[in-house]
């Protein structure tokens, strides 16, 4: 099951995240979804996809190594949106508008040894299998 709440951390609940590398699969613009493969060790052959929907942006190599996403609490997630001018300064002035806002919205981050890893999406989902139109 996978965590959902801002300071969560694994939110995938994978056992030796650090033995995983991400690949970037396919991001689908008109959905707004991003594919990840993720390969165990050195297997040719994924061990699970990860789905983040509804993503307003991502910040990523292709491919990286270690699959330990967690949540950031609320205000990075904001400031993240503000630095990268998907919402403007404007919102801070109405606590209402961007607590709706943060509360649909999350920014699920992890560090690969290269760098930061960071998405803003609705929601992120481990899958087993992907849609027929990607496999």
């Amino acid at each position: 099951m996978t965590k959902t709440d801002p300071g969560s951390k694994n939110i995938f609940n994978v056992t030796q995240p650090e033995r995983y590398r991400c690949q970037v699969l396919h991001y689908h613009s008109r959905l707004s979804r991003l594919y990840l493969r993720v390969y165990k060790d050195q297997n040719q052959h994924p061990a699970f996809h990860l789905l983040f929907a509804d993503v307003a942006y991502f910040d990523c190599p292709v491919t990286w190594q270690g699959v330990d996403f967690h949540i950031a609490e609320h205000d990075e997630c904001l400031q993240l949106m503000l630095d990268t001018g998907l919402v403007g300064p404007a919102i801070l002035r109405f606590p209402g508008a961007y607590a709706s806002l943060t509360e649909y919205t999350r920014l699920y981050h992890t560090n690969s040894n290269q760098r930061p890893i960071r998405v803003i999406a609705g929601s992120g989902t481990m899958l087993r299998q992907l849609p027929a139109d990607l496999s």
